[in-house]
């Protein structure tokens, strides 16, 4: 497990500098950084995400953003759409479904069930949704400062974690 310092509640770096952080970890981890196309911020937004909320790209973590972005954004369904378009997200989507199943995705959901419902209870006590194509001038200011306009109380480490892990290759 990574700690990051955009897992933090009170952390200090700008967003940009968060997401900067989030993709030198995806570095490290030795995956693929997605880039924006031309006229696009869809990855951007993706990444803002992970930050905003203080997830890595574990399977559970990533499964716990999924709760995050549904209930606790504001989003258009074609504009999310386009994401798990992307060329590389339907590879990904593939590798996990071939390698998993559908019995080990239901093993992921049935264990993070309990922090799944932490999370949509932390949605509902938002001042206002994030938005999930987010303004860039926000880019400019401290993650902390963000999460407090926004009524964002991201989860704890333990929290995080899982006791039961779901283990994949994490090739695709």
């Amino acid at each position: 497990m990574h700690n990051l310092y955009y897992q933090d509640q009170n952390c200090s770096l700008t967003l940009t500098q968060g997401i900067e952080e989030y993709r030198n970890y995806l570095i490290s981890i030795e995956r693929k950084v997605m880039e924006d196309e031309e006229g696009s911020s869809l990855i951007t937004d993706h990444d803002a995400t992970h930050v905003i909320f203080g997830l890595d790209t574990s399977l559970e973590q990533e499964s716990l953003l999924d709760t995050w972005v549904v209930t606790g954004c504001s989003w258009k369904f074609s504009y999310i759409l386009g994401y798990g378009k992307l060329p590389e997200i339907k590879k990904l989507y593939n590798a996990l479904y071939n390698e998993l199943g559908l019995l080990g995705i239901l093993k992921l959901y049935w264990h993070l069930l309990p922090r799944k419902w932490k999370v949509f209870r932390r949605t509902r006590r938002m001042k206002k949704k994030w938005l999930f194509n987010f303004p860039k001038s926000l880019l400019k200011l401290k993650i902390s400062d963000i999460r407090s306009e926004y009524g964002i109380n991201i989860l704890s480490e333990e929290e995080r974690c899982l006791s039961v892990t779901i283990d994949w290759s994490g090739i695709y």
